[in-house]
């Protein structure tokens, strides 16, 4: 324990250092006061982000599609597509592995089903289902195109066509809001 008069000493030694930081802390301070807003504040932004903008790369319009999937009353995530440039209304299943048609949609879009092989099987909400395999040339959802898409063509017990991850996971990206799926080609 150092003694009263050691103590003493070090508050000598200190005095100088904190006399020294609290006129520096009361010179900022007077600096504070004496400084004005810059005019040249937002010119310089300006400049600044339009140079950041120079260094990007050139990307137009036709380079990045993006589409809503909007998500409806029911809860569930919908989207009209045209498939193989026939209109296909898709529920969002993420839990899919691959796009699903119903036996109507596939007529749709010109596939005959009567001669159909089913040579999958998949498993569905109902249950194991023999499904027919097929690539579908083209899915167009608000410009957003996936081409060669892995598909199954169910023939009974699929109310809807679902859109599968064989779809989704050829995308650039997506992400789900309250709202929407939002995908980006």
């Amino acid at each position: 324990m150092p003694s009263l008069a050691e103590s003493g000493s070090v508050r000598k030694a200190l005095f100088p250092a904190l006399a020294l930081f609290g006129a520096a802390a009361l010179g900022l301070v007077a600096l504070r006061d004496t400084m004005t807003p810059s005019v040249d504040a937002k010119p310089a932004l300006a400049e600044e982000a339009e140079a950041y903008a120079d260094a990007l790369p050139n990307i137009s319009s036709h380079q990045i599609r993006t589409a809503s999937l909007r998500k409806e009353g029911d809860g569930h995530y919908w989207a009209t597509a045209r498939v193989n440039d026939a209109p296909v209304k898709f529920l969002v299943d993420t839990g899919a592995s691959l796009v699903a048609l119903s036996k109507r949609d596939a007529r749709r879009i010109g596939i005959n089903t009567d001669n159909l092989q089913r040579n999958a099987e998949v498993r569905t909400a109902a249950g194991r289902v023999k499904a027919a395999t097929t690539v579908i040339d083209e899915i167009t959802i608000d410009g957003v195109t996936v081409k060669n898409v892995s598909a199954v063509i169910i023939e009974e017990g699929l109310e809807h066509s679902l859109l599968g991850m064989s779809f989704l996971n050829r995308l650039e990206g997506w992400d789900v809001t309250t709202n929407a799926i939002i995908i980006h080609e």
